[in-house]
């Protein structure tokens, strides 16, 4: 189980790149990525999971620490404490957390990616993106971290990396509207704009169930 809440990077642009919107709950991870939590807590696990879905923090974050009575050095478990912390409002502590989720498991990309969007919410640009570099090097064919990493990139306006990134992800997973749509964001910023290009990618997200911008919809018009 993972989760890793929705964040908004803000852009020097008139449009924002928009990160991935996961979940509300704990996902599942592949056990090749995961690996395994402490022995004999399955019930812990599965209160901590109940307990998150309600949004209580308390007793989620009791279970999972409970769990690392039993082993303190399972990754996914600290990862999971640390998206109790996040979701909580507590981020000293859920950046704590991620890294040690990381030491103890460097293959947990969930993690990688999380402390990267935390660090680029703080404006800490260059480690977000060494976060999910890291991300991309332990699965490279993860699509979101290439999006966060375009994110990232674009906000120190490395258009050609942000555009590369996204041009990855989408590759990934043609079905990812978010990836089109932040494409479409640096299409329509470019001077002169590529307005086809824009529009293609724009129309690609809205099919995909993403929401109608309008200020995008106002600069494919101009």
């Amino acid at each position: 189980m993972f989760f890793i809440s929705r964040f908004l990077i803000l852009l020097s642009l008139p449009v924002c790149l928009v990160a991935q919107t996961d979940t509300a709950a704990p996902e599942r991870l592949p056990l090749g990525q995961a690996g395994a939590l402490p022995d004999n807590t399955s019930s812990l696990s599965q209160k901590a999971a109940d307990a998150f879905a309600k949004r209580d923090w308390n007793t989620a974050r009791a279970a999972y620490k409970e769990m690392l009575e039993v082993d303190a050095e399972n990754g996914l478990v600290w990862g999971n404490l640390g998206a109790v912390e996040q979701q909580s409002g507590q981020l000293k502590e859920a950046i704590a957390c991620f890294e040690k989720s990381v030491r103890f498991n460097p293959g947990l990309i969930q993690s990688w990616n999380a402390l990267g969007l935390l660090h680029a919410d703080n404006g800490d640009v260059y480690l977000a993106i060494s976060m999910f570099s890291r991300a991309i090097h332990e699965d490279p064919t993860d699509p979101r971290a290439h999006n966060y990493l375009a994110i990232a990139a674009r906000s120190l306006g490395w258009t050609s990396t942000a555009e590369s990134a996204l041009q990855r992800a989408i590759e990934l997973n043609p079905k990812y509207g978010i990836a089109h749509f932040n494409l479409a964001l640096l299409y329509v910023d470019q001077k002169p704009p590529s307005v086809e290009l824009a529009r293609r990618h724009y129309e690609q997200a809205l099919s995909l169930g993403v929401e109608k911008d309008e200020i995008v919809e106002r600069r494919l018009k101009e």
